[in-house]
């Protein structure tokens, strides 16, 4: 399991792939056209990303503060605590997200004006504001951490090891973000000027190439809870797999059938995956297996679960991934990844102050209960405050781009 401080997602809300694309053909002969791409929203997608947001919420309402794993927590059956402790894997899943949403946006525009302008105009409207004031008030909230700050303002919170600089508990999750910008620095770059073979080879490249970097890196001595973990060409194979999945979709081959030939072979990569590991302790938290396989585990069973998702968008089969509860929490999943783990340490900074222990008063499953009401509470309410007052009037200027 990870060390809970140092999990955190990559949680960037993403524009909806553009681009004149068919949806997948079905069995039935009348069915009238759905809309292109360009003009829909794909619902399925928000139903990953909420997946991804409260995975990692949760495994912080366990795993963030004391008391600590898994002593505390036998009142748990065990496959739910696995569950729970696995929610760090949420990051994976948004690095296959944002892969493939940001290079289909990138291939459907990569012929029209003004495409670097667009793109990274798009880009800053969605991410800084809301960015930008959570570093002001941290900053603020968080004395003597001037240099994480300061890194973080360039995106470079993912080297602060480098740097050696302390990260603060809540804002260290800023780490992933740096990660998203590092790629859309380099990638529009490739997507704009490169054949689409060209780039698929290099998309293969990175997914398998990374891996045996990652390998390389922990044979070398590098921690792999910090420095492979967090920086950024350790971590690019899950944006790479995303990529991969939005060439398909745009492909003659993006039909059903095709759809379960890639999510098997997916899977398949996860199942050899999984059987070259584990003499090399590919479940263990820091082996060379571990390190260099764990991520290829999770990354091509979620990229099979959203090859089926996307072949079948739009259907019965895909309904529990459209709610409204999962379109909620999809609008909301920005600003609370990057809060509610600041928010947590406000309401234990409170208890401190109030000399109050809630494991105490309220024993382990109290403590616990009562942290996910009010965090969750706090964290929910600012996160929709922002949506409405920042996020959603800055949203409104993209049409200028």
């Amino acid at each position: 399991m990870r060390e809970s401080i140092s999990v955190f997602m990559p949680l960037l809300p993403l524009d909806q792939p553009s681009g004149n694309l068919s949806s997948p053909p079905t069995l039935e002969i009348a069915e009238p056209p759905k809309p292109r791409w360009s003009q829909a929203h794909i619902p399925e997608l928000d139903g990953f990303r909420t997946i991804a947001i409260l995975s990692v919420f949760v495994m912080h309402m366990f795993y963030g503060w004391p008391p600590a794993p898994p002593k505390g927590f036998t009142w748990i059956p065990h496959p739910l605590l696995v569950v729970v402790g696995h929610g760090w894997l949420g990051v994976d899943l948004f690095f296959v997200l944002s892969g493939f949403l940001i290079t289909g946006i990138l291939l459907d525009s990569r012929e029209t004006p003004n495409y670097f302008r667009n793109f990274y105009a798009r880009r800053v409207l969605r991410i800084i504001p809301i960015y930008f004031t959570c570093i002001l008030v941290m900053g603020l909230a968080y004395k003597g951490h001037a240099a994480f700050f300061l890194l973080s303002v360039a995106f470079l919170a993912n080297f602060h090891h480098y740097f050696n600089v302390p990260a603060p508990h809540g804002p260290s999750t800023f780490w992933s973000l740096a990660i998203e910008e590092h790629f859309y620095l380099l990638w529009p770059l490739l997507v704009r000027f490169l054949k689409r073979s060209t780039l698929l080879s290099l998309t293969l490249i990175l997914f398998f190439g990374t891996p045996i970097l990652r390998a390389i890196a922990f044979h070398k001595g590098l921690d792999p809870e910090a420095v492979i973990y967090e920086y950024s060409w350790f971590r690019f194979d899950g944006l790479a797999l995303g990529a991969i999945l939005a060439m398909w979709v745009r492909s003659q081959y993006f039909d059903r059938p095709t759809g379960w030939k890639l999510a098997g072979l997916l899977v398949g990569v996860s199942l050899l995956a999984t059987v070259i590991g584990l003499p090399f302790g590919i479940m263990l938290s820091k082996s060379i297996a571990s390190s260099a396989l764990r991520y290829t585990q999770a990354q091509t069973l979620f990229a099979a679960a959203m090859t089926l998702a996307l072949a079948y968008r739009g259907t019965k089969f895909t309904a529990p991934l459209r709610t409204r509860f999962t379109k909620v929490i999809a609008g909301l999943s920005y600003c609370l990844y990057l809060i509610h783990v600041s928010i947590g340490e406000g309401y234990y900074w409170l208890l401190h102050k109030m000399q109050f222990n809630d494991v105490a008063h309220f024993g382990i499953q109290g403590a616990v209960a009562v942290r996910v009401l009010v965090i969750g509470a706090v964290a929910f309410s600012v996160a929709a405050l922002s949506k409405k007052c920042l996020e959603d009037p800055m949203l409104r200027l993209k049409r200028y781009f």
